[in-house]
């Protein structure tokens, strides 16, 4: 029912919100997908306006969820370099899960990285069966080595350690 009064209309609007929750969520969807300039127009209006707020709450869901922020990353640096394949942050989790939180290469617990068995810059893909997880000392170390290059110099590092007897 059409109101000429403007805030008698969008108070009726509100109403009908709340009482059909799916049927406006559905509405929303197709002037979205209808209107995407008028979208994107009204979404970078709105972070001007909040940027603030938004720039805090984004800080808080990533401090709580690193996993989303290592997968996120990794997929920019992946574009960056036009390299195929990504992956999401279940399947991190789930990666990580699979490593029981430990370093791949010396089994090391604490915060872990997104490591490529085949670099990005040598020509490796940014899907998950291409990512290990590492610490930063292992992934600092490992550069732009492959896999099998890092695993052969660690090996080469503990014989030299290992006294002879």
């Amino acid at each position: 029912m059409a109101y000429k009064d403007p805030e008698r209309q969008r108070a009726y609007a509100r109403e009908w919100m709340k009482r059909n929750p799916e049927k406006a969520r559905e509405a929303v969807r197709r002037w979205s997908k209808t209107h995407p300039e008028q979208r994107r127009a009204a979404k970078r209006l709105y972070y001007a306006r909040h940027r603030e707020q938004h720039t805090l709450t984004m800080a808080a869901y990533h401090k709580a969820h690193p996993e989303v922020l290592r997968a996120k990353s990794s997929a920019y640096r992946a574009r960056a370099r036009a390299a195929d394949g990504r992956f999401t942050s279940a399947e991190w989790r789930a990666l990580v899960d699979i490593y029981d939180g430990r370093c791949a290469y010396r089994g090391e617990a604490g915060p872990l990285q997104v490591d490529h068995r085949i670099p990005l810059s040598r020509g490796g893909t940014n899907a998950i069966d291409n990512v290990l997880p590492a610490c930063r000392t292992c992934n600092t170390q490992k550069g732009q080595m492959t896999e099998t290059e890092f695993r052969a110099r660690l090996d080469a590092e503990r014989r030299a350690a290992t006294p002879i007897e």
